[in-house]
């Protein structure tokens, strides 16, 4: 068990400094299609609710005027 264990520590102790440098290196700063996105060029997107298998529900203001 106490190999298991130290050599796990000696794993952690060399592991976490090489991630940090791995992070900081450039090998994963990004994708390469976002390093170049310009915000000015991107599409405008409007978003719009879609009800599927929706019952239809009556008009408001319809409704007052049938009641009245």
């Amino acid at each position: 068990m106490e190999f298991f264990l130290t050599y796990f520590v000696a794993g952690l102790i060399l592991a976490i400094p090489a991630w940090i440098v791995w992070q900081r290196s450039g090998a994963r700063r990004g994708f390469v299609a976002a390093r170049h996105f310009d915000p000015n060029d991107a599409v405008p997107c409007e978003i719009e609710p879609v009800a599927l298998r929706a019952r239809l529900l009556p008009d408001p203001a319809r409704t007052d005027e049938v009641s009245s």
